[in-house]
């Protein structure tokens, strides 16, 4: 019966295929939780500098709210003299204590332009931590970091708007068309800056819509800092207003 012998063979080597089997099935098995772990640790560091440049935003943003009597009050002012003037410009440069702001030359306008971080955003899309995300989650910050990179378009085009503005920071004779030219780059400063507190109130509420987890007492340590800074430099016209990101 020695013909028999080969089932047992068979039966050996279908053993061994069964634990060859197994253990790939288990090595497949560690893998994959290694791999889900690696992502949770991934999306859970990105959550966390998202978090980081969410605050950050909210902060250039409560800065913009706070000194918005400031800002309207000096193209007012600008508005009103050009408006009544005759052609005898006395230099009307505008008071900004600050040793932050080290330019040469003066200015007639002036508002803060900050660096508005997304650092977390581009490096989750290109390492693909975004597809860990829901898509709630995604659409949410999708939107406000949207908000915020139109926020930053802004601040440059202020800038350059402002920046028409300078021959009023000096003593000079101004012709009619320049009094005209002048009073269009004040109004483009108008727009901007009512457009960006605009958007400055709805990124606070959009990044409070998020319920990030944050320090209260850190937040709050900003925002005296912030309010104590710019009345420093800007005076009393500066507000303290109350401030929650979440």
């Amino acid at each position: 019966m020695r013909w028999l012998k080969p089932v047992n063979s068979w039966r050996a080597f279908a053993g061994e295929i069964t634990i060859i089997v197994i253990g790939v099935l288990i090595a497949l098995g560690a893998q994959s939780f290694m791999e889900q772990w690696r992502w949770r640790e991934e999306v859970e560091t990105a959550n966390a500098a998202f978090r980081d440049e969410f605050i950050a935003a909210s902060g250039v943003a409560y800065e913009r709210l706070i000194i918005q009597p400031c800002l309207q009050g000096r193209i007012r002012d600008l508005s009103k003299k050009l408006g009544g003037n005759d052609g005898l410009w006395t230099a009307s440069p505008m008071a900004v204590i600050n040793n932050q702001y080290s330019n040469v030359m003066p200015v007639a306008y002036r508002a803060p332009s900050r660096l508005l971080p997304t650092d977390a955003w581009k490096n989750t899309m290109a390492n693909g931590t975004l597809h860990h995300l829901s898509s709630e989650r995604v659409r949410e910050m999708s939107s406000l970091y949207d908000q915020i990179a139109k926020f930053d378009e802004l601040q440059g085009e202020e800038a350059r708007a402002a920046a028409k503005l300078t021959p009023l920071a000096f003593d000079r004779s101004l012709s009619v068309a320049s009094r005209t030219e002048l009073l269009g780059s004040l109004a483009e400063v108008d727009r901007i800056n009512a457009l960006m507190a605009l958007m400055a109130g709805q990124m606070i509420e959009s990044v409070r819509g998020l319920r990030l987890k944050y320090l209260k007492s850190e937040v709050e340590k900003g925002r005296l800092e912030l309010v104590q800074t710019q009345r420093a430099a800007r005076g009393a016209c500066v507000l303290n207003l109350a401030f929650d990101p979440g």
